[in-house]
């Protein structure tokens, strides 16, 4: 997946077709824009929330009478693929057509967490990020595509899987791991695993790796002599501030603080 903040000048903004589907979401003040795909136009006030959808093989062509702002997302055909797959659905069938303005309460607020995760000094993090790509795919293809399975009640990884998993993430904590290794670990689709974990540990698999990460980082000061950065990146945080702000929300210290605990 492929996402970013866009401000534009009045006028032509053209998405040639392409084997992705793109979702873009307007910001910012109301604006008046012309919007087509193959010929069909429609002139409309979009608003900040609306969103336009883009499938796979269509070029698009938006026309705006003022600046404007939105976000566009690109997701790849895998993470789509991966949403159909998981409701049993063949990405061959999917059939989703241009939508133009269009609003969903579920959509939304992940769009604007992506939003929010572009713009924080601070982000979350790979994990985090492909946790919302994901959701946006699952809730595109539940919508346009056909209505999402149902897990089974009380479906939960098994004790292999999960232990695969658990093995996996310790022994590479260092690494900027990915869900989609994860799931691979798990042998499960990525949408089945990400569903499927959560309701095992209780909480989604980046909250998972952060407390694990705490953990590690929590482990290493304790001699004292490796540089708090070094101890930052060896538990798989991007950086110190990034590992501090972790610290202080589980276990309410600083990561100098906690040295000075144990010297």
């Amino acid at each position: 997946m492929r996402t970013g903040i866009y401000a534009i000048s009045e006028g032509v903004f053209e998405s040639p077709a392409s084997s992705r589907r793109m979702l873009s979401l307007r910001l910012g003040a109301p604006v008046w824009a012309s919007c087509g795909w193959g010929g069909r136009v429609a002139r409309r006030l979009q608003h900040e929330g609306d969103m336009d959808l883009t499938p796979a093989g269509y070029a698009g062509t938006w026309v705006d009478e003022e600046p404007a702002n939105f976000l566009l997302i690109d997701l790849a055909p895998s993470i789509v693929h991966e949403a159909a797959a998981d409701i049993g659905l063949s990405a061959a069938r999917l059939g989703i057509e241009p939508q133009a303005q269009f609003r969903d309460a579920r959509l939304e607020p992940i769009a604007f967490a992506l939003k929010a995760e572009l713009e924080a000094d601070e982000p979350n993090g790979r994990l985090y990020l492909e946790g919302l790509g994901l959701a946006l795919a699952a809730g595109l293809v539940a919508r346009f595509g056909k209505a999402p399975r149902a897990l089974p009640d009380g479906q939960v990884l098994s004790p292999m899987r999960m232990r695969r998993v658990v093995d996996y993430v310790e022994s590479h904590i260092e690494e900027d791991l990915s869900l989609q290794r994860l799931a691979e670990v798990a042998g499960l689709g990525l949408s089945h695993f990400k569903a499927l974990f959560r309701r095992s540990a209780g909480r989604p698999v980046h909250r998972y790796v952060i407390e694990r990460r705490v953990e590690r980082a929590r482990s290493l000061p304790r001699d004292g002599e490796m540089p708090l950065a070094e101890v930052a990146l060896a538990a798989g945080f991007a950086h110190q501030s990034h590992m501090a702000r972790h610290l202080r929300r589980q276990l309410g210290t600083t990561p100098s603080r906690l040295r000075a605990r144990d010297a």
